[in-house]
């Protein structure tokens, strides 16, 4: 027994209504379950219950045993003293308020279908990466659709959160935050937290005093990541590039150490000394990245702003002074496509809470429809299972469902989860 399942027979109001009394034997009369609460607090708040002759309003705690009451030191904590009813699996004990009045207690184990919680059970114990795979085909594609839906909300809403910490670290700095977002996601990944850090170190407003200068740019760039290392003349020209402006802008006790960034098992064209080029250049052609993320409305547009070339050195080398077999052809269409998707998307979102306007996050949503959908193992698992993977919108949504919902086994706060149970 789980109180994720409780949640589910409160919420859902899955057991015998008929004649609902209390543990004391009052009647109970439903007449709102309640929001579901994710954070500290009681379980569900704004609930409106009737015992006897009296309406009620107030919150809902769910325990697996009354006595977890005490057991979780609610009777300490002044959140749960408007708690109108306490919702049990087993009522094992009176359980009292500050006052000494007992607080009204509902029993749903002699009144649940013991069915529905075989089913649940079986949900938790099978073996299947994707728990619901089994009955997967049998579900209703509104099912389908919402439990998406829902997925991607909670995605997008918890990068906006990564991107609203970013912006408060930054002290509100919108255009310092989408500079740094933008080259953590220039790290792909496996050096994206190098990138931050480059970026952190390194701010945009010493940067943008010389963004008319591609090789100081560089110069900045490879000397405050610590890959700068003398091997021909292009490398001395930058060695030197960067004493002059790591004495002047008091750079090098936050430069980074070589070991931070990772080379191995990395194909040249994703080295970060080629990622780092890249973003250099970009530097030079854009003044303002947060004008550019949150004003663009068109995704074509975004792209091509993004179709860049390294300068010439770099286009010929993946590090200093060592040749790539063949000429790169610059950010490719598919690294652009992410870069957009883990930057763009975020930002918009975050500025869409922040500003409390919908157009951004519509837009966010849009652009992500827009988009192809990635290939990798979480996508290919749920083709196998027949869901329709068309966009980036599914995709993304479909890698928070498999993260944080199948693979924590929370079929509970999945609409595909609720349905088979229902069945």
């Amino acid at each position: 027994m789980t109180e994720a399942f409780i949640h589910y027979l409160w919420q859902f109001q899955q057991f015998n209504k008929s004649l609902l009394r209390t543990t004391n034997h009052e009647s109970i009369k439903v007449l709102k379950t309640g929001i579901l609460n994710t954070d500290a607090g009681p379980d569900f708040s704004q609930a409106r219950i009737q015992i006897g002759e009296i309406e009620w309003a107030g919150n809902i705690e769910i325990h697996i045993k009354s006595s977890d009451w005490n057991n979780h030191n609610h009777q300490y904590d002044g959140a749960y003293n408007n708690v109108i009813l306490h919702v049990v699996w087993e009522h094992d004990k009176p359980i009292l308020r500050k006052d000494g009045s007992e607080i009204p207690t509902l029993e749903l184990n002699p009144i649940t279908n013991i069915n529905l919680l075989t089913k649940y059970q079986a949900l938790l114990v099978n073996k299947n990466i994707i728990p619901c795979a089994p009955q997967f085909k049998s579900v209703s594609d509104l099912a389908r659709i919402a439990t998406l839906d829902k997925a991607l909300t909670k995605r997008l809403i918890q990068k906006a959160k990564i991107v609203g910490e970013l912006l408060e670290a930054n002290q509100g700095d919108w255009e310092e935050t989408t500079y740094q977002l933008l080259a953590r996601n220039f790290g792909f990944k496996i050096n994206s937290e190098a990138f931050l850090r480059l970026a952190q170190n390194l701010p945009l407003k010493v940067l943008q005093k010389h963004r008319d200068n591609l090789t100081q740019i560089e110069a900045i760039f490879f000397g405050q990541s610590g890959l700068l290392t003398e091997a021909d003349d292009y490398s001395k020209k930058l060695i030197q590039e960067y004493e002059f402006f790591s004495s002047k802008f008091s750079l090098k006790d936050q430069m980074l150490d070589s070991h931070e960034w990772k080379l191995l098992r990395t194909r040249p064209a994703n080295f970060p000394t080629i990622r780092i080029a890249q973003l250099a250049k970009l530097i030079t052609l854009q003044k303002s990245f947060f004008s550019l993320f949150t004003q663009t409305e068109s995704i074509e547009d975004l792209r091509m702003t993004l179709q860049i070339k390294q300068s010439e050195y770099w286009l010929e080398h993946y590090h200093f002074d060592k040749k790539i077999e063949r000429k790169s052809k610059g950010l490719g269409k598919d690294s652009i496509d992410n870069l957009l998707i883990n930057t763009v998307i975020p930002l918009l979102a975050c500025y869409s809470q922040k500003m409390d306007n919908q157009i951004y996050m519509d837009r966010a949503i849009a652009f992500l429809e827009s988009f192809p959908p990635e290939s990798n193992h979480i996508i290919d698992m749920w083709k196998n299972l027949g869901l329709e993977i068309k966009s980036a919108f599914d995709a993304q949504a479909g890698i928070e469902l498999y993260n944080n919902f199948c693979s924590q086994k929370k079929c509970l706060q999945c609409n595909i989860g609720i349905e088979i149970l229902k069945k």
